[in-house]
């Protein structure tokens, strides 16, 4: 039985990207994005806190000279180079997923936690979740968003794991409202749990259907209210001493999908791996130069919840952005055809993401631990 717990309420600034203007590596005046006070005071932006620049609003931009180079002067600012990934069925985009995907499979069968994974996944489809969840606590409590207002968080973890603030996490979220169906302590979540990690979910706030945007909001962008409170919530469970940023993950489908694509662009300093489907348009316009967590973007070619292409372009933005070559960003998409090859691909890509994050967050499966 779960046992129910009130979450220590601490505040959580949330830095957002701007656009690179010509080789310039900090913007003037980076987005209205909230922050510990008043929402519509400006924070630094994501490339900001990369190269250490602390005034958001400097009196000349920095140069960074590698971004000169990969991001000349002249280009237009907003257009969108990635636009043709949007034709699915043309030569050109078929090949880059052939490419993509290959490349995805060989780095992801190299990951040595991999086959434990796929097989305790297939052992838990086939039955036992109850025995698995003999010494699974279940915390249910509340984490405080950033105006305050305290929102449901689901904390899942082994009996007796140290409350050391150095353990592998994953957070998902979900709509105000709309609370997934089903337990959550699914195969995929059993099977993380087993390899020592904590897995969070919480309810986060929809600012186009729960009644508008808080005082002081008007000007950010959309769905700025359920990104404030994603930070929000990751930083409970660092402050509640579960985790920290280095271990700590971002993973969703459909809309947590989308959610957890933006935040690795608002916030790539936030995260130690990320596993989200891609992301909005507005949240893939982010400046060069810097170091974005290890990513692996999961999506279905026939997913009727998200447009494949949001992924599709999140994976090459991320990709010709990232100034750090050991932390891939990997893309993965299913064919997703028919019932029968739509269930085997759920399975692959569930033990592909668990790997994954195994492999960045350092969880290791039970033969490790012994």
């Amino acid at each position: 039985m779960g046992r129910c717990t009130r979450f220590r309420p601490l505040p959580l600034a949330a830095g957002v990207t701007g656009l690179l203007a010509g080789c310039a590596m900090l913007v003037g005046r980076p987005s209205t994005v909230p922050g510990p006070g008043r929402l519509d005071v400006p924070q630094p932006t994501a490339t900001q806190l990369g190269v250490g620049g602390t005034n958001p609003n400097p009196s000349a931009p920095r140069i960074n000279q590698f971004v000169a180079q990969v991001n000349p002067p002249g280009r237009r600012v907003g257009a969108d180079p990635y636009g043709w990934l949007e034709n699915l069925h043309s030569a050109r985009t078929r090949h880059w997923i052939a490419v993509e995907n290959r490349t995805a499979a060989r780095t992801l069968a190299g990951i040595p936690q991999r086959a434990w994974i796929r097989g305790r996944l297939a052992q838990l489809q086939g039955g036992g979740l109850a025995a698995a969840a003999g010494d699974v606590v279940v915390e249910r409590g509340s984490y405080p968003g950033p105006d305050g207002t305290r929102l449901p968080m689901e904390i899942a973890h082994r009996r007796g794991l140290p409350r050391d603030g150095n353990q592998p996490a994953l957070l998902t979220i979900y709509r105000f409202a709309r609370k997934p169906e089903g337990s959550l302590l699914e195969p995929f979540v059993l099977a993380w749990l087993e390899m020592g990690g904590v897995y969070a979910r919480a309810e986060v706030r929809d600012g186009l259907a729960s009644g508008g945007p808080p005082r002081g909001a008007a000007t950010l962008p959309d769905r700025s209210i359920a990104i404030s409170d994603l930070f929000a919530a990751a930083q409970s469970l660092i402050d509640r001493h579960y985790t920290r940023r280095a271990r700590l993950g971002i993973y969703g489908r459909d809309f947590a999908g989308l959610m957890a694509g933006a935040a690795v662009t608002l916030r790539p300093d936030f995260f130690g791996a990320a596993l989200p489907t891609g992301t909005w348009q507005q949240y893939r316009q982010i400046a060069s130069g810097n170091c974005f967590p290890p990513t692996l973007i999961s999506i279905a070619e026939h997913d009727g919840n998200i447009r494949p292409w949001e992924g599709y372009e999140l994976a090459a933005v991320l990709q010709a952005k990232q100034v750090c070559g050991h932390r891939p960003i990997l893309i993965r998409v299913d064919r997703d055809e028919g019932p029968e090859e739509r269930s085997t691909a759920r399975q692959e890509t569930a033990a592909d993401e668990l790997a994954f994050a195994a492999k960045w967050l350092e969880a290791r499966v039970p033969q490790e631990t012994r």
